[in-house]
């Protein structure tokens, strides 16, 4: 008679893997939905310098924000990197004198459309040295204040009014500057003989934040916010609206070009979030079988912002408002666009987010435009409850509203 062996796997081994089993995945999807871990950003007793703590960082960062204003039409893109080579310049003198060398402070620049950032660099083993710190960082702003006008400035200006020109025989380009002159009217006075006033009074105490990241930040936020005097914070957002009306341009192609244009109130505001979610299923509509060509242009800067579309091909008519074309892009908007929009957002953002360096890249935006210091988790919060209807709202008054601006650029 055969032996009879023992079940492999009872019926208790099997429940208890069960619950293993179970439990796994109910942690592996909390990992999942898990929020990253946000950085401690504090601002210094309401002054414009902001800083957080990274104790195992190589080095100390201080970042100097000059507010410039929006550069949005070509004269202001002109002077604002004209603006951001002059003070490069002055920074490669700079960084030469002892006081910076017995450091090894390393400088640097870079220019975003609404600021001059200038970078100050010291190596952790010098970063417990504040008062050192605070002269070298009193004696580079000093220094940047003392414009003195190079004698190849206005060859550099020639080379970038040629570069511009040829980027704006685009025709796309070209109806972006015309829009962009609509929200900002081209000045009567040449770009160079307004340089020295706009140097003068961007890269000044006046419009200057502090950032601070790094090791050894005890007392240094005190020390530095000496720096700052007289600075006013501006909860204020100046509004900043544009007539209705279409226009139509001179044929500088063989097919139509539109483009739709709406001024919006810039970073500071509570809704960015929901402008956000917005735009971006906006995107989404334009990019559905059977509308033309696309392009959509956003920018959310200080106190001023603007969204553009440009639409081409054969299927934009001559005529304004072409109505038609602009229900049926509307027609596709839905709550599951708009869902799957906010769920590809708020995945990006988390993943991201997980990363230090990409929190810490955040740290100048929080810091320029006064946003709240726990401005990270809020964003993820505002998001994810951004209300589908106000969303439909926006997109519906930006295609079909009375407030639209049109420019078309019509085929030969």
């Amino acid at each position: 008679m055969a032996e009879s062996k023992p079940s492999l796997f009872n019926r208790t081994y099997l429940k208890i893997v069960a619950w293993i089993i179970a439990i796994a995945i109910v942690l592996l999807t909390a990992g999942q939905n898990r929020s990253p871990d946000y950085l401690k950003i504090e601002r210094y007793e309401n002054t414009a310098l902001y800083s957080t703590e990274q104790s195992d960082a190589a080095y100390l960062q201080i970042g100097l924000l000059f507010r410039t204003g929006p550069a949005i039409n070509s004269d202001q893109q002109l002077l604002q990197t004209l603006l951001l080579q002059t003070v490069q310049q002055q920074l490669d003198s700079i960084a030469e004198q002892a006081l910076f060398t017995r450091l090894k402070v390393r400088l640097g620049a870079q220019a975003t459309p609404d600021r001059i950032k200038v970078s100050i660099a010291i190596l952790k083993k010098y970063s417990a040295q504040p008062e050192e710190i605070r002269k070298v960082t009193e004696s580079l702003i000093q220094q940047l204040q003392d414009y003195f006008p190079r004698g190849d400035i206005e060859q550099r200006l020639n080379r970038l009014e040629a570069e511009q020109y040829l980027s704006q025989k685009d025709p796309e380009n070209q109806l972006l500057n015309q829009f962009f002159n609509q929200l900002v009217a081209p000045a009567s006075v040449h770009p160079l003989q307004r340089f020295s006033g706009l140097y003068r009074s961007s890269i000044n105490p006046a419009t200057l934040t502090l950032t601070l990241q790094g090791p050894n930040l005890e007392t240094l936020p005190q020390i530095l916010s000496s720096l700052l005097p007289g600075y006013q914070t501006s909860s204020t957002i100046a509004a900043t609206t544009i007539a209705p009306g279409f226009r139509r341009l001179q044929p500088k192609d063989n097919q139509n070009y539109l483009l739709t244009g709406q001024a919006l109130p810039g970073r500071q505001q509570n809704n960015f979030a929901l402008e956000l979610l917005a735009v971006k299923t906006l995107q989404q509509l334009l990019q559905q079988p059977g509308l033309p060509e696309s392009r959509l242009t956003w920018k959310s800067l200080d106190k001023q912002g603007y969204l553009a579309m440009i639409l081409h091909g054969s299927k934009i008519s001559a005529e304004p408002r072409i109505n038609d074309l602009m229900q049926s892009i509307l027609g596709q908007l839905d709550d599951q666009v708009i869902n799957t929009t906010r769920n590809k957002l708020l995945d990006d953002y988390n993943k991201r987010m997980e990363q230090t360096n990409n929190q810490l890249s955040q740290l100048d935006t929080i810091a320029f435009y006064q946003l709240p210091v726990d401005d990270l988790a809020r964003f993820e919060k505002q998001l994810t409850q951004a209300e589908n209807q106000q969303v439909k709202d926006f997109i519906t008054d930006y295609l079909t509203g009375s407030e639209q601006y049109q420019l078309l650029l019509p085929a030969y």
